[in-house]
């Protein structure tokens, strides 16, 4: 159980970092034209889409170790959207627009970032 435990900090902090980094990738995005009217800003939105599978991905292997329960506490996530999300990144790339990963980048991560810093602080392993 140790290692599960040791595991499931370890995907938090990485979550984290990558969320914090998303931040910053994203920073002079303004809108979602900004991912599709330059070079620079699609790299970023392809970035930013890497990211957001990293970061959902963490949550669905957090979930498998601890199980669904392990996230209840925290409803201000919608975290079956989450969980979709990994797959949605992952299978239906084509289908991903510039609107959807901006929303998600600027409206849903920054909650998702102080709701897992949330996580983080609370965890206790008995």
């Amino acid at each position: 159980m140790l290692q599960n435990k040791q595991r499931i900090s370890f995907l938090l902090d990485a979550a984290i970092k990558e969320m914090e980094l998303l931040g910053k990738m994203s920073g002079d995005i303004d809108n979602p034209d900004d991912f599709i009217t330059s070079l620079h800003g699609m790299t970023v939105y392809r970035a930013c889409g890497m990211s957001l599978q990293y970061i959902t991905e963490s949550f669905v292997k957090i979930r498998n170790l601890a199980g669904r329960g392990f996230f209840q506490p925290y409803t201000a996530v919608p975290w079956e959207k989450v969980f979709g999300m990994r797959n949605f990144l992952s299978h239906e790339y084509g289908e991903v627009d510039a609107e959807g990963i901006f929303n998600t980048v600027k409206t849903d991560i920054p909650q998702l970032l102080e709701v897992t810093r949330t996580i983080k602080d609370n965890i206790t392993w008995k």
